[in-house]
């Protein structure tokens, strides 16, 4: 923008001498952190569960460096239970400190869900009224949710394989065409790695050890800010 003062744009200075127009210089404008709001969703699948504790103190660190930046965040982890997508909500956007320390309840069991699960962190993102959304996702690149039959009872088709992971993929897509920026974190087997890659594109970070979890997704969110400037 078009300043009074800060660096000098050269193909402006004619002016001097010749015209009272001060703007001579250009400044760059910093939007306030209050621009942007983030969803981070943890897989609290059992497919979590050796490595449980290493998430939950992750999902605190990222969480608390979110609190101290004063950027609104919302913790979330998401399983199947049944029939059902179950969302734990470990703090809301506008939490204190306090809500931090919650996330360390974080437990994994039974199945996932995962593209029912994203739809509805997103549900509420998009209610936010800030302009920069972002989602945060860490999972294991494995979709994998299938109902064990119990009579007189409709169930679900099995959600698993190649359809688990399109349907995932599709709400990626869906989601980051509504203005949501997602990011995929890794945590899974190398086998799974591919699965990952289409479902999160190029917008996704391996990591080898989950304790890397939390500097992984501050660069990322470091970018998003970056980039927004």
């Amino acid at each position: 923008m078009e300043a009074a003062y800060g660096a000098v744009i050269p193909r402006k200075l004619w002016k001097v001498g010749r015209t009272d127009d001060p703007r001579l210089f250009t400044r760059v404008f910093r939007k306030p952190n209050s621009d942007f709001v983030v969803d981070v969703l943890m897989d609290g699948s059992g497919s979590q569960r050796s490595r449980q504790n290493m998430v939950a103190l992750q999902g605190y660190i990222l969480s608390a460096a979110l609190t101290k930046a004063r950027i609104p965040h919302r913790v979330l982890s998401f399983c199947s239970f049944w029939n059902y997508t179950v969302m734990r909500r470990f703090r809301e956007y506008d939490d204190g400190p306090e809500a931090d320390w919650r996330i360390f309840q974080f437990t994994s069991s039974s199945s996932n869900r995962d593209g029912l699960a994203l739809r509805a962190a997103a549900d509420g993102l998009l209610q936010r009224p800030e302009e920069n959304r972002i989602l945060i996702v860490l999972s294991d690149g494995r979709p994998n949710d299938v109902v064990v039959n119990r009579p007189n009872v409709k169930n679900p088709s099995v959600y698993t394989g190649e359809y688990a992971v399109k349907d995932t993929a599709a709400e990626v897509r869906r989601l980051r065409a509504q203005g949501i920026a997602v990011l995929g974190v890794f945590v899974g087997e190398e086998r799974d790695l591919m699965a990952e890659r289409r479902i999160f594109g190029k917008d996704f970070a391996y990591i080898r050890d989950v304790s890397t979890f939390a500097h992984v997704v501050g660069r990322y969110l470091k970018k998003q800010l970056d980039d927004r400037d």
